[in-house]
């Protein structure tokens, strides 16, 4: 395949560097794929790719299946696709509306003769829609490109069958590698574009202000990140690219929303069982996947006088206790956990931390302050539509949420309360019915258990049972809060939460979805260092013993 002079010219806006995702290239010995054919490979099931058949294509009735399946030349590249769509604004299936966005991991370092090999990661999503955003297309910035390191990734939303469709350019043709639905299932569950998108919903990893890696209001990706001469400079694409606010509101969250809900309207069958209960609970104990967050501090700005702000997800799950359940403090300034600038800038020398690229080195944290994983929106937000529908109930939430609350991602304690969630409950009230099997399961572990025993079953049993859980709930809260806030200016306290810190970055790091090396900011401890945790005083202290797990990766909650 011919490579362009700017592919020669700017090799770090190709994505050789990329560590993980929906590469799905036929294997050894496949025969090459011919051109205007739409393959499927779907991982777990397809050992080979091969065409799809006329009932298949008929089954893809997103805006991209039924583009490919028009009969007319399969557009290539991003500029055709763009192209392509734009041609059908006479029509019924016409999406006028365009959006592009630009990220890129190593966006907000500047450019000079030092960095020039930086693999910075620059890519645009481009979507498309009418009211709704129903396609999103994932392309290198290379837009004119067939080249497969060029890649071009597009999700389309079927809403005849309710799924997510997923699709990727490869080797002059384009691979159907699954819908939403795959995600859930066993043998495919963990494969292909699914090791990322591991509930089948699309993937914003920064789904909350400032958007640390993205063009955004804070911090815009602008010329100073290329070289000169660059001609994505001119491109219209990066010129025409919006702010990651729009990317959220208007196209991540309705689209995760979207998913949950038809997942939600399938739970329960014709017969009154809900079947598959584990799929939807796993996400309540489990970290299925993570976001990212930070403050909103830019780390270059901050002085030995600068308040910084963690992100409130490192301390709690916030969306799930204040935003479900309405456990939010009377006072909001109750919630604000600041550290002086001069403890972070010593914790940033003593643990030299640093950006790299696994060549170069760029000296001190990522651009906005205190990076964490924190807990996922598509995670969040199904429990919030469980609740809503009335298939769960804020008491059994409030249990699950409470129990190990001070870790709100990598909780071995809560996660191990999945094993007593059963596959199937029957009943006129099937939301009763999982309750009533579950404390049951769990009482029956409990009673087996040692006086005295701290154990998971132990604390949700505790929370489940008091009489008025929302008043102890806030209070527990409250406590923890006020623990914290002793905290914010003893250096060993600043120092524990660093280091937990970098913990739950080095979990992040190890599954599929950290695709970037540039994504974190690395640090001097070890990646063997001892698991943390927070305790209920607000210190970080090592796990305990049977909570050092550290075999979880992203598709670990799959039981």
């Amino acid at each position: 395949m011919t490579i362009s002079r700017e592919e020669q010219r700017f090799p770090t806006r190709n994505y050789p560097y990329r560590k993980g995702g929906a590469r799905m290239a036929a294997p050894a010995g496949a025969v090459p794929p011919e051109a205007n054919v739409l393959y499927r490979r779907v991982g777990g099931i397809d050992t080979l790719p091969r065409p799809m058949d006329a009932g298949e294509l008929g089954r893809l009735d997103d805006p991209f299946g039924r583009l490919l399946r028009s009969g007319k030349p399969f557009p290539l590249t991003a500029r055709q696709l763009i192209a392509a769509f734009d041609a059908l604004d006479a029509t019924a299936d016409a999406l006028p509306q365009q959006l592009v966005f630009l990220v890129a991991d190593g966006g907000h370092i500047p450019w000079s003769l030092e960095t020039d090999r930086l693999q910075r990661g620059f890519r645009f999503v481009i979507v498309r829609g009418k009211g709704d955003f129903l396609v999103l297309v994932s392309s290198s910035t290379l837009a004119d490109s067939v080249a497969d390191d060029a890649f071009l990734q597009i999700i389309g939303w079927d809403d005849t069958n309710k799924v997510f469709h997923f699709y990727e350019r490869l080797t002059g043709t384009y691979f159907w590698a699954g819908m939403s639905s795959h995600a859930l299932q066993p043998a495919t569950r963990g494969k292909g574009p699914f090791d990322s998108h591991v509930n089948g919903a699309t993937v914003m990893k920064e789904l909350r202000a400032p958007w640390v890696h993205w063009h955004a209001p804070q911090a815009g990706i602008n010329e100073n990140a290329l070289a000169p001469g660059d001609p994505l400079r001119n491109d219209p694409l990066f010129t025409s690219r919006v702010t990651a606010e729009r990317m959220e509101t208007e196209v991540m969250r309705p689209g995760i929303r979207r998913w949950n809900a038809a997942r939600i309207a399938r739970a329960v069958d014709a017969d009154g069982a809900w079947n598959d209960v584990r799929h939807f609970l796993r996400q309540a104990v489990t970290d299925t996947t993570v976001n990212l967050a930070t403050s909103e501090t830019a780390s270059h700005l901050i002085e030995d006088d600068t308040p910084l702000g963690p992100p409130l997800s490192f301390f709690l799950n916030r969306d799930t206790l204040f935003g479900t359940l309405g456990l939010e403090p009377d006072d909001p300034a109750d919630a604000d956990i600041v550290v002086p600038g001069l403890l972070y800038r010593q914790c940033l020398a003593r643990h030299d931390v640093h950006r790299s690229d696994g060549s170069l080195r760029i000296e001190g944290d990522s651009h906005f302050a205190f990076l964490v994983p924190e807990p996922a929106f598509e995670d969040t937000q199904l429990i919030d539509a469980l609740v809503l529908a009335g298939l769960l109930t804020r008491r059994f939430v409030a249990a699950l949420t409470m129990t190990d609350f001070p870790n709100p991602v990598f909780s071995p304690r809560r996660a191990a309360l999945l094993r007593f969630v059963p596959t199937v409950v029957k009943g006129p009230n099937v939301g009763e019915a999982l309750e009533r099997e579950f404390t049951e399961a769990v009482r029956a572990a409990s009673a087996q258990q040692s006086n005295g025993a701290d154990s998971p079953e132990r604390e949700f049993l505790s929370n489940f049972e008091t009489a008025d859980f929302e008043a102890a709930s806030r209070e527990r809260i409250a406590q923890y809060l006020r623990q914290l806030k002793t905290g914010m200016d003893d250096p060993e306290t600043v120092d524990g939460w660093f280091r937990l810190a970098e913990y739950r970055r080095r979990r992040f790091r190890r599954r599929k979805l950290a695709e970037f090396t540039l994504t974190t900011p690395l640090t001097n401890i070890p990646e063997t260092a001892a698991a943390l945790r927070m305790n209920a005083l607000g210190r970080a202290e090592p796990a305990g013993i049977g909570e050092a797990d550290e075999t979880q990766s992203s598709q670990g909650e799959t039981s």
